[in-house]
């Protein structure tokens, strides 16, 4: 008996043996040097070189202590002294909305109504009849004079789709005059508390809704399709994670965590 476990003794010291030198013989997949990389570690705030394997950071140090884990099939970037930080975090993103403005129409940097105009137009172009325009996030403060836009300046490009785009601070939103029709709103049609239906000087609505009054527009719309927020949601992802975000907080309902699960 005392034998036998002499003889497991061994062959575990062994098995240890080979897995040591296995372990130290393993390869990274990839590695960056020559980086200034700021590792966030007040112990060790400065790096030169990191390895991965997969999706982790699994080393940090110096050039000569990365390029040790380099293999055959390692792949070597140099950053040549290129500045490397951690990922982002937003605290505070309207996530899925922004990965549906993504597939929306931009307006942020119209320069005038004209250039408003023509951009949906030609957004209005590529869609079917019937298919609402959304997103905008127009600046009416980038124009001379800076007049708020109006149904008449998007009504003949836009005869067939319904349109209610959204001013940059989200406060106030344009509607043609079909999304008004659709939604029954007309000259008659009172105020909302906490929101005002801008007229002109026939009492005419404009078409610009502001605050609580867009919801007169907002509850027609229908509603997004769990495969739309999934594919909104995987855009707005792709877009953050280019410009190194790689954890936010979303500022979305309840309603649209399942997207994420």
């Amino acid at each position: 008996m005392k034998k036998m476990f002499e003889v497991l003794a061994l062959l575990f010291f062994v098995c240890l043996i080979v897995a040591n030198t296995n372990a130290q013989k393993m390869s990274v997949e990839m590695v960056v040097v020559n980086a200034k990389v700021r590792t966030m570690d007040t112990a060790k705030p400065n790096a030169e070189a990191f390895a991965v394997v997969g999706n982790k950071i699994v080393a940090v140090g110096t050039n000569q202590e990365i390029r040790a884990l380099v293999g055959a099939n390692t792949k070597i970037l140099d950053a040549n002294g290129k500045l490397v930080l951690p990922g982002f975090n937003d605290s505070h993103v309207h996530f899925l909305e922004g990965g549906f403005q993504l597939s929306n129409v931009d307006l942020r940097d119209a320069k005038s109504p004209q250039e408003f105009a023509r951009r949906i137009k030609e957004f209005a172009a590529k869609l079917p009849k019937g298919q609402w325009i959304l997103g905008g996030n127009w600046d009416h403060e980038n124009w001379t004079p800076n007049n708020l836009p109006t149904k008449e300046l998007i009504d003949a490009v836009t005869p067939d789709n319904p349109v209610f785009i959204s001013r940059l601070d989200g406060h106030m939103a344009l509607a043609n005059s079909l999304a008004l029709k659709m939604a029954q709103v007309t000259k008659d049609t009172k105020d909302v508390a906490g929101g005002e239906i801008v007229r002109d000087k026939n009492g005419e609505p404009t078409g610009v809704l502001k605050d609580e009054a867009m919801s007169y527009i907002n509850r027609i719309i229908p509603e997004f399709s769990f495969a739309e927020k999934t594919n909104a949601a995987q855009a707005a992802t792709d877009y953050a994670a280019s410009f190194g975000v790689t954890s936010v907080q979303d500022m979305s309902t309840g309603n649209d965590v399942g997207v994420y699960q």
